[in-house]
C-alpha cells in the first residue's frame, strides 16, 4: 500500500461515514449476512458449472450477467433492511435495479485499470450533480491490495482529475491492450482502498473512476455487481426508455409480479423504448456545478 492510498472504515451500522454526495462512493458493512455469503457463493459455484449465454470478458476480469429472477438478484434485493441501507447510504428517493453480474477476478492477475462505467457522456444529466446509476459491489471474501481490493478515487465523478487525459475508454480494445506501466493500472494520489471483508459492500456513482489492485493470491476474487437508479421517477425519459430495455430486466412475456418484495424494485416505464448512443469516454477536463447536495 502506497502512502496515498488511505483506508476507509465507512459503515451503513454506524461509525463516520464518507459523503457519497461528494466522494462518490460508500462502505455498507454486512451487506450480506454471515449466514448469506456461503449460499451465494454456492450460487456462483453454480452459476459457474452451467452454459453462460453471454460473458463480459476483458483481461484481469469476468463478468457473468444475472436476471431478473436469478436466484442471486432474488436473494440481494429480498431484504427490506438491506434496501433500506443501500438507500440511506446513496440518498435515493426511488431506488430501481437495473442488472446484475458476478464479477470474478482470477488468482494471480494484474490490476484492472482505472476507469469508470458511465456510458453517456454526451448527455446533459453527466453533468449534474446527483448519481444518474450507480454500482453496488458485494464481495464473497475478504479483500486486500494483495487480493485484487478494489480502489476508488474519491471526487473524480464530480471533476476530472489528470489521469481521465490519457484513459483509455472504458470497455474498448485499447484498454484490453495496457502495459503493466501505464498510468492507469497504477497506484493515484489519493485514492481509497476501502476495508471490506466477506459480506461487505462498496456503492459507487457511474462517473467515480476505480479500478483493483492486482490479485497475487492463489484464490479466485468474487463479487456480486448490482447496477441500481437512485431516483428512478426523476431521470428524463430517454435515460430511462434506455435502462429499461436492458437484457437483465422482464421481458413482455415475464411476469416479475410473482416475485413479493423484488417487483417494486423493478423500473416501470410506459413510453416507447430506445437505445441511446453509447459514449463512455470522460471529458478530459470537465466540473459539476452544482457543490450541494439536493434536499430530497
Amino acid at each position: 500500500m502506497t502512502d496515498s492510498d488511505r483506508r476507509s472504515s465507512c459503515s451503513w451500522a454506524g461509525g463516520q461515514k464518507r459523503n457519497f454526495f461528494s466522494d462518490g462512493f460508500a462502505v455498507l458493512k454486512q451487506f450480506l449476512g454471515e449466514d448469506e455469503v456461503p449460499a451465494v457463493r454456492g450460487l456462483i459455484e453454480c452459476l459457474l458449472r452451467s452454459p453462460v449465454d453471454v460473458a463480459c470478458t476483458r483481461p484481469h476480469n469476468t463478468l457473468l450477467p444475472l436476471r431478473w429472477n436469478h436466484p442471486i438478484v432474488q436473494l440481494l434485493l429480498k431484504s427490506v433492511d438491506r434496501i433500506q441501507g443501500l438507500t440511506d447510504a446513496v440518498g435515493a428517493d426511488d431506488l430501481k435495479w437495473i442488472s446484475g453480474y458476478v464479477s470474478i477476478k482470477e488468482a494471480c492477475s494484474p490490476a484492472l485499470w482505472w476507469h469508470q462505467d458511465w456510458w453517456c457522456w454526451d448527455h446533459p444529466v453527466s453533468y449534474q450533480g446527483p448519481a444518474t446509476q450507480i454500482a453496488t459491489l458485494c464481495y464473497l471474501s475478504e479483500t486486500s491490495v494483495h487480493s485484487g481490493a478494489l480502489r476508488v478515487l474519491p471526487g473524480s465523478h464530480r471533476r476530472s482529475a489528470p489521469i481521465h487525459a490519457i484513459l483509455p475508454e472504458a470497455h474498448s480494445e485499447h484498454s484490453q491492450g495496457l502495459e503493466p506501466g501505464h498510468a492507469a493500472m497504477g497506484n493515484l494520489g489519493g485514492q481509497i482502498t476501502p476495508d471490506l471483508k466477506a459480506g461487505d459492500a462498496v456503492a459507487i456513482d457511474y462517473r467515480l473512476l476505480h479500478g483493483t489492485h492486482p490479485n497475487a493470491t492463489n484464490a479466485r476474487r468474487d463479487c456480486v455487481l448490482f447496477s441500481f437508479t437512485p431516483c428512478w421517477r426523476q431521470l428524463p425519459e430517454d435515460i430511462r426508455a434506455h435502462l429499461v430495455s436492458h437484457p437483465a430486466q422482464p421481458s413482455f412475456a415475464e411476469d416479475p409480479e410473482r416475485l413479493t418484495g423484488i417487483s417494486d424494485l423493478l423500473p416501470k416505464f410506459a413510453g416507447v423504448r430506445r437505445s441511446l448512443s453509447l459514449n463512455r469516454n470522460a471529458p478530459a477536463n470537465f466540473a459539476i456545478s452544482d457543490a450541494v447536495a439536493p434536499n430530497r
